[in-house]
């Protein structure tokens, strides 16, 4: 699934390809998942330009010059394509086409991914926003004996961590992701809360680097992982990775990282 980072490189290209393009063609193959009907869709976003493209915790707000806004959510398993492509999408969701020819195709192998038209405004700080402080974070963290990785990754507290940059952040801060968001040190909350940003944004710039959209897209190089990269075995320390389980989810991490 595409994390910040990731979605703040799309957004860009997308921003960079599209805006001030006239949408000409909106094709919907699954419908299960819109909040409105098919044609209520094409008739808000259809002959309207892309004004801009932002990230909004995991999903991606096109917003168009009549007002309206098509957010996206790749869910656990979408994936996204500029079009024309050479390759194969299988178990598309839909695909606008826009005045200069090109275009964005969404699939999901699972029927997951969604469009919502005119999305509420969220309630929940974004961890790049200036909303998300330190004092909200330890109240987050104090109200609660979860595991510290489950409390970072639900996006009913905060909004944007995902499981795998969750796992670099807890690293760079030398916290157990099995610690109870609760017993952290005050000051190992000041060093998680300003991580947060860091980590993302630095991951952000090293996606930008490569240039280019194929790769972006896929999302498969992901040599700007540290430590949730099943190609590595070790950190950059030398220390072995070990592989775990938080709930469900997969977890990355190192022996040095102090469980609380």
């Amino acid at each position: 699934m595409p994390e910040i980072p990731e979605l703040i490189m799309i957004a860009k290209t997308l921003e960079k390809d599209f805006k001030g393009e006239t949408v000409k063609r909106v094709d919907f193959q699954w419908t299960k998942k819109l909040n409105v009907s098919e044609d209520e869709v094409i008739s808000a976003i259809k002959a309207s330009k892309l004004k801009s493209v932002v990230r909004d915790g995991k999903e991606l707000l096109m917003q168009f010059d009549n007002g309206n806004i098509l957010a996206i959510h790749l869910m656990l398993t979408g994936k996204m394509f500029l079009l024309p492509t050479e390759q194969k999408i299988t178990k598309p969701i839909f695909s606008l086409e826009f005045s200069n020819g090109a275009g964005i195709a969404v699939s999901d192998m699972l029927g997951q991914a969604r469009a919502v038209l005119n999305p509420e405004k969220s309630e929940i700080s974004d961890i790049l926003s200036k909303d998300f402080t330190l004092d909200q974070l330890e109240n987050i963290l104090n109200k609660t004996t979860r595991k510290i990785k489950t409390v970072l990754t639900d996006q009913k507290k905060i909004k944007g961590i995902g499981n795998a940059y969750v796992d670099e952040i807890l690293w760079h801060v030398k916290i157990s992701p099995f610690s109870s968001s609760k017993k952290i040190p005050k000051v190992k909350v000041r060093e998680l809360f300003e991580a947060i940003p860091k980590v993302t944004k630095e991951a952000s710039a090293a996606i930008a680097k490569r240039n280019n959209s194929e790769d972006i897209f896929a999302m498969k190089i992901k040599d700007h992982r540290f430590i949730h990269n099943s190609q590595r075995t070790h950190s950059p320390d030398g220390e072995e990775i070990i592989v775990g389980k938080v709930g469900q989810a997969k977890t990355f991490y190192t022996n040095s990282q102090v469980k609380y």
